[in-house]
């Protein structure tokens, strides 16, 4: 059978940016983000939309898993290449990945104050 776990989160947009202007910034940042991701979304003039649909994006992910022991919000680096978004796993996230043979598909949106994501895990060789 295909589909094995569906994740769907969202993030208030006004949420992220009062906690990148305030004192507990950098913290946040740095325990949420890896580094590709500080950097794509640091550029951009709507950076605190694009944190907030990754840090959707990393909660969905979770919740599509079953929460597993052990996850960190490192182990689950959203990228996009120019095409659909896409997780590049680390860690617990990939080992549990991997141990059920699993892909990811991820789809990221957002729109007034608030950032979605959908997660669905699918059965590789579906």
């Amino acid at each position: 059978m295909g589909i094995r776990g569906l994740g769907l989160d969202i993030c208030s947009i006004s949420r992220i940016q009062r906690i990148m202007d305030g004192p507990r910034a950098e913290p946040f940042l740095n325990r949420v983000y890896t580094e590709a991701e500080r950097a794509l979304c640091g550029q951009r003039h709507d950076a605190a939309s694009a944190y907030a649909a990754r840090f959707a994006a990393k909660e969905a992910l979770v919740k599509a898993l079953g929460a597993p022991p052990g996850i960190r919000w490192k182990d689950m680096e959203v990228r996009r290449d120019g095409g659909a978004p896409y997780f590049a796993l680390s860690g617990v996230a990939l080992e549990v990945m991997e141990a059920r043979r699993l892909e990811a598909f991820l789809a990221l949106t957002h729109d007034a104050d608030v950032a979605a994501a959908t997660v669905v895990l699918q059965s590789k060789g579906d």
